[in-house]
C-alpha cells in the first residue's frame, strides 16, 4: 500500500476517479483537478541471459510468471499462487511464495 499526499488548499477532495484499466487517477480538489500515476512496484529479475518478471491478469487470481531468454527469443510463462518476491543473481533465479499454515 502507498499513500498520496494531496496539497491541502482551502477544501477537501470532492471526487475521485480511477482509470479503468489503467494506471491513472483524477482528483477533484476545490475548483483543481488533480492528476496521478500509480507504479506498482514490478517484481522481476534477469540471470543467465534470462529475464524472469511476474505481473497479475485480471482474470485470474494466480501470478503470471514470464521466463524470457533473450538470446533466443524463447518465453515459458509459469502461474504460481502467493509469489512474493523474485531474486535472481549469477545463473541462479528464486522464486518465494507464501505458504499458508494447516490445521492438521
Amino acid at each position: 500500500m502507498r499513500s498520496l499526499r494531496v496539497p491541502s488548499y482551502t477544501g477537501m477532495v470532492n471526487s475521485i476517479s480511477w482509470e479503468g484499466f489503467g494506471l491513472r487517477i483524477a482528483l477533484a480538489v476545490d475548483t483543481n483537478i488533480l492528476f496521478a500515476n500509480i507504479q506498482p512496484d514490478y517484481m522481476w529479475g534477469y540471470f543467465s541471459q534470462t529475464l524472469v518478471f511476474a505481473f497479475r491478469k485480471p482474470e485470474r487470481n494466480d501470478m503470471c510468471i514470464v521466463f524470457w531468454d533473450t538470446s533466443i527469443n524463447e518465453k515459458h510463462v509459469k502461474y504460481m499462487n502467493r509469489l512474493q518476491r523474485i531474486e535472481a543473481c549469477g545463473e541462479y533465479c528464486i522464486l518465494i511464495s507464501k505458504v499458508e499454515k494447516t490445521d492438521d
